[in-house]
């Protein structure tokens, strides 16, 4: 899932092909060092960057070409790019981003006096953002402060993902999609008019995604359609009538997510001492016959079972408070 290129030449080639652009042409004196880190979450990747002053163009040609139809955000960490549309021309400061769509030319460049440049790269399908066309066009290549709240939340979540990426799973992928496009489209929603935001037919499905993130974010708490929907100030019908549009029920889905958390435990080797009621307690059920005829159901083995196929060589061996391992 993560992926770190050691810097040298390849590594504006990486770039420019995750950006699908020609090439990036470096200006910068060779003592400066380039680096990419990717972290590639299927539909969606996340790449943080560091490089010396770089020119880069997507043209029209290029689109006439081959246009995938996504979007990229740019987050400038340190250093500055200018960027330009023909019609257009901003810079993009630290603590700023920008919206880029593949299907519309731009050219730019990071010119920042000090020479080095960190940033980070998001890519993910158009259809993600759930804004009018009206409002991508007018977003693209405008700065747009990452201030208090949102702005701040999703600034600090990019640079932990990219930091940590060589920590999660390929099971972490779907959740870690999930927050990162929804901080994204609420902090672009919150720099256009409201009238300008979501379209009718999807402010169904941005609800739905909402709701989904609230409840992974209290899995471990004891949860109720009735705290779901208070939460969300709406009626517990409606929440109904939200998840039967995904073909599950509320109490349905949040069991096969409460399931995923523990399937994806039992399968890490750093919680091989953890007894299994243990994780399972940790994530709603405190039953054990009924964790185990749940899981097996889900997943066709009994959670031991499957423990000891997907963590063959882990050490068993529970650390009591005050023992220590050797060096």
């Amino acid at each position: 899932m993560a992926r770190t290129l050691r810097p040298h030449r390849a590594v504006l080639d990486e770039i420019a092909g995750l950006w699908h652009v020609p090439a990036l042409r470096s200006a910068g004196p060779p003592r400066l060092r380039v680096g990419l880190r990717a972290l590639h979450l299927g539909g969606v990747w996340v790449a943080a960057l560091a490089c010396p002053p770089t020119s880069f163009a997507r043209t029209v040609r290029l689109i006439h070409r081959y246009d995938p139809q996504v979007c990229h955000v740019l987050h400038m960490r340190r250093g500055q790019a200018t960027l330009d549309t023909g019609r257009r021309r901003t810079r993009v400061g630290a603590g700023q981003m920008v919206l880029m769509d593949s299907s519309r030319p731009y050219s730019g460049q990071f010119d920042g006096p000090t020479g080095a440049h960190s940033f980070v790269i998001v890519q993910f399908s158009r259809a993600v953002l759930q804004l009018q066309p009206r409002s991508v066009q007018r977003l693209h290549v405008a700065p747009v402060p990452l201030g208090p709240g949102m702005g701040v939340a999703l600034s600090r979540w990019l640079s932990d993902i990219t930091a940590r990426a060589h920590e999660f799973a390929q099971a972490d992928g779907p959740f870690l999609t999930d927050v990162t496009t929804s901080l994204i489209a609420s902090v672009l929603r919150g720099a256009v008019s409201p009238d300008d935001a979501l379209l009718p037919e999807d402010r169904r499905q941005a609800l739905r995604t909402q709701i989904r993130q609230f409840v992974r974010r209290h899995l471990a708490d004891p949860l109720t359609p009735d705290d779901i929907a208070a939460a969300h100030q709406m009626s517990r019908r409606t929440l109904y009538s939200l998840f039967e549009e995904d073909g599950l029920t509320v109490a349905a889905w949040i069991r096969r997510e409460r399931l995923e958390r523990c399937r994806r435990d039992l399968a890490d080797p750093r919680l091989a001492g953890q007894p299994i009621h243990s994780i399972a307690a940790r994530w709603g059920f405190p039953d054990k016959a009924h964790f185990s005829r749940a899981f097996r159901s889900a997943y066709g083995a009994a959670p031991r079972d499957f423990r000891r196929r997907a963590t063959p060589h882990a050490s068993t061996t529970t650390l009591r408070p005050g023992t220590t391992t050797a060096p």
